[in-house]
C-alpha cells in the first residue's frame, strides 16, 4: 500500500509540474517575452524549442550571464541584439524547467486546451533511469563520472557505493543535483566540461527523491546481502580461531601431562 501511494504521488506530481508551465511563464517570462506577436524587451519565444536545444535553453534561463562570460556565441548574439541587457538569472528545479519548456514547446495546446488537460512534457523524469545514471549502468551523455564514484545511497538495488563523499540517502531537496554540480568544488571541476543534461538532472533528482522517501521502508535485498556477507566473514573468523586453539592443544598432549605427573611423584 505504501508503494502504491508513492507511485500515485509521483505520477500526480508529474501532471502538476506539466500544468504549471504556463504559470511559470506568466510569472517569470511574460513581462519581457511574447509567444508570437514579435519582440518585446526580449525575443519572441514562438518556436524557441525548435531553434535551440533543451539543454542550451535551460542553461540560458538559469544564467545567461554565465553563458555570455563563457563565450557562448549564440548567447552573445542575443545579448548584443537586445541592447546588451542580460536576462535575469533564475533558480528553477529540473522539473520546473521541463514544465516551462514543455509549455513553450506547445503553448497553444497548453494555454488553449480544455481545463484539466495536460501540457505534453518534453521528457518524463524516471527514477529507474536516475538509478542507472547514478550507478553508471547508463553513461552520462557528456561523459561525466557517475555519482557512485564518490557517493552512496541506501537503495534495495544499489548494493555498494563510493566513500569519497557523503551518503545521499536523505539529502534530497528540490534542485539538489544542479546545486551540487555548481556549488561543490570537486563537482564543479568534474562536470565543467562534462555538463549534465537537463533530462539527466531530472532523472537523478527523482531517483534521490524516491530514495529519501523509501528510507521509511525495509530494504530486504540489501539487508539480505549484508547478512550473507556477514555470515561469510563470521565463518572465516570461526575457522581461524578454531585452528589456533587446535594447534595449541596439539602442542601439549594428554600423555605428556600424565608423564609429567608421574615423574613428579617419583621425584618426591
Amino acid at each position: 500500500m505504501k508503494y502504491l501511494t508513492l507511485i500515485v504521488f509521483i505520477l500526480f506530481s508529474g501532471i502538476l509540474a506539466a500544468q504549471d508551465g504556463k504559470a511559470l511563464y506568466d510569472k517569470n517570462c511574460k513581462a519581457c517575452h511574447k509567444i508570437g506577436g514579435g519582440k518585446l524587451v526580449g525575443p519572441d519565444l514562438a518556436g524557441i524549442t525548435k531553434k535551440r536545444s533543451v539543454d542550451w535553453l535551460s542553461k540560458f534561463i538559469m544564467s545567461s550571464a554565465n553563458m555570455i562570460a563563457a563565450g557562448d556565441k549564440e548567447a552573445i548574439k542575443v545579448f548584443e541584439e537586445f541592447a546588451k541587457m542580460p536576462m535575469p538569472s533564475h533558480t528553477f528545479a529540473p522539473a520546473e524547467l521541463n514544465a516551462l519548456l514543455s509549455y513553450l514547446n506547445n503553448p497553444v495546446g497548453g494555454a488553449g486546451a480544455e481545463q484539466g488537460s495536460e501540457v505534453p512534457q518534453l521528457f518524463t523524469p524516471n527514477a529507474d533511469l536516475g538509478r542507472d545514471l547514478f550507478t553508471g549502468k547508463t553513461r552520462l551523455v557528456n561523459g561525466g563520472a557517475s555519482c557512485i564514484s564518490c557517493h552512496s545511497v541506501k537503495d534495495e538495488k544499489v548494493f555498494f557505493g563510493g566513500t569519497l563523499a557523503k551518503d545521499l540517502s536523505t539529502s534530497y531537496n528540490v534542485g539538489i543535483v544542479g546545486t551540487m554540480a555548481t556549488s561543490m568544488p570537486a563537482m564543479i571541476s568534474a562536470y565543467k566540461t562534462h555538463e549534465l543534461a537537463l533530462s539527466e538532472k531530472a532523472h537523478l533528482e527523482l531517483f534521490l527523491k524516491t530514495v529519501k522517501e523509501n528510507q521509511l521502508f525495509t530494504h530486504s535485498r540489501q539487508l539480505q546481502s549484508l547478512v550473507f556477507l556477514g555470515g561469510i566473514v563470521f565463518f572465516f573468523v570461526l575457522v581461524l580461531v578454531s585452528g589456533f586453539f587446535w594447534k595449541q592443544t596439539k602442542k601439549v598432549s594428554v600423555k605428556d601431562e600424565i608423564f609429567k605427573r608421574q615423574k613428579k611423584v617419583l621425584q618426591q
